[in-house]
């Protein structure tokens, strides 16, 4: 299964500080040397010869193979540039962890996929260019991406990375069973869903819903309840230095979700592991023992391609529910983003190289063929008006609720997401929150909350006391 989130928790939770002492020893270096150029720009480029660049990413399975077709499709488009693919099997976490140790040797990349909650602590290495700096020197466009991915990628003023593989939460669920338990509409409140699962049960589903253990869906319902995950907003008007989740938000969220289980309506399951482990939610559906779950829309590609083995399953997506209809809120982008290591593009050739290939794997025809094979949501206004969305979303018209959650709703630091250097550690301690939030004997909601979010700033003080 080829999914955004794959393996986010699965190193160690010390990556950060680490990551800021592999920097100082290999390099020796407060700051990243300035780049040879900075206008980017294709003319530096040498008129004979062709410049190599490689590339990291971190895709699996069928998106895997889509991203290696599309660099094959970049490399036989012209004769100048030549790009190697170098898939980081690990995840997100494990190949920025690889990337800070490959500071200050051959082995670094030229362009750099990350997850987005990577890019602080990507500012925080000193170790990569801006994509603003290039944006500036060749009068690139980035007006038709959706403005929250643009603000998500935005630290101290400046596009850290070019927003790429993007999607957000979801409400999956099977429409037959729906019918069947005699919901009409998919829930569109946190209150709704919980009623919704106990109808589920009620109809003969041995579970009703399954839950995913993923903290990204507690950080994201915070914006949907236009609320902050951090202080200073998010840490975008200052870095963060505490929790700020600890509110009524936050523990509608825990309230809400520990009900719909201790009331016996849903399971979990954790999102690391095997497929049939980290996917039982969606696997449960498929073997109706459960009728609906939340998950990324970035698993909505595979999920239609093993529709056909699972007859009884007539698929619904619908928007990840508000956790409360008085609070006008906005789902924030999930993702990666392609950013630019400074160190290998230090030559004019290798930093005009980096971009012109980001700018071709982000071009609106190439983003609509990614997008419409893996599943993620054309965040460029003329991707999703190519044919090849059109005919996409035509024969799947679920699939762009995603797309409309990402491209609507307010655009502000709550709805951008937090800014977090050592995200990972926090990813790791929340799931441990989360699974004792959700497991007999069920503390209360409150205390959870106060604990969870006392740890949090706990980790993001230790961080900042290593800068």
């Amino acid at each position: 299964m080829n999914l955004h989130r794959t393996a986010r928790a699965v190193a160690s939770a010390a990556i950060a500080v680490s990551s800021l002492a592999v920097i100082s020893a290999v390099t020796g270096l407060g700051a990243a040397p300035a780049s040879a150029s900075t206008s980017c720009a294709a003319s530096a480029l040498p008129k004979k010869g062709t410049t190599d660049i490689t590339f990291w990413e971190e895709m699996s399975a069928g998106n895997e193979t889509e991203i290696q077709k599309l660099v094959a499709d970049f490399n036989k488009s012209q004769h100048q540039i030549h790009v190697t693919d170098l898939n980081q099997s690990g995840g997100y976490q494990v190949a920025f962890q690889d990337y800070v140790n490959s500071l200050g040797t051959s082995t670094e990349p030229n362009v750099l996929m990350l997850d987005q909650y990577a890019t602080q602590g990507a500012v925080d290495s000193k170790s990569i260019t801006p994509v603003a700096t290039c944006i500036a020197g060749t009068g690139y466009s980035t007006k038709p991406y959706a403005p929250k991915s643009i603000l998500e990628e935005t630290v101290n003023g400046a596009l850290q990375g070019l927003p790429y593989s993007v999607s957000a939460p979801i409400l999956i669920y099977n429409q037959n069973a729906f019918t069947k338990a005699g919901i009409k509409t998919p829930p569109t409140t946190l209150a709704e869903m919980a009623a919704d699962a106990a109808a589920l049960k009620a109809a003969g589903y041995v579970d009703g819903m399954s839950l995913k253990l993923d903290p990204w869906y507690l950080q994201v319902l915070q914006g949907v309840g236009n609320s902050d995950f951090v202080n200073n907003n998010n840490g975008r008007t200052g870095r963060a230095t505490a929790a700020a989740f600890d509110n009524s938000a936050g523990l509608a969220t825990f309230t809400e979700l520990q009900d719909i289980v201790k009331s016996g309506d849903a399971v979990t399951n954790p999102s690391t592991g095997g497929l049939t482990t980290q996917y039982a939610n969606l696997f449960a559906i498929g073997y109706n023992k459960s009728g609906m779950t939340i998950d990324s829309s970035a698993t909505l590609g595979t999920v239609i391609g093993l529709l056909k083995d699972y007859k009884t399953v007539k698929l619904g997506v619908a928007p990840l529910p508000d956790v409360s209809s008085s609070v006008a809120g906005g789902v924030e982008p999930g993702g990666n983003a392609l950013f630019i290591p400074t160190y290998p593009n230090t030559s004019a050739a290798k930093l005009a190289a980096s971009w012109e290939f980001i700018q071709w794997l982000t071009s609106a025809t190439e983003m609509a063929t990614w997008d419409a094979h893996s599943g993620y949501v054309p965040i460029r206004s003329d991707a999703a008006k190519t044919s090849i969305m059109k005919s996409y979303w035509k024969k799947y018209p679920q699939l762009k609720v995603a797309y409309t959650e990402v491209s609507t709703g307010p655009v502000n630091d709550a709805t951008a997401g937090p800014l977090l250097g050592d995200y990972y550690q926090i990813n790791t301690d929340l799931t441990t929150y989360e699974d004792t939030l959700l497991t007999s004997p069920y503390p209360s909601p409150s205390s959870v909350l106060s604990q969870a979010s006392t740890q949090v700033t706990n980790d993001i003080q230790s961080y900042n006391s290593s800068l």
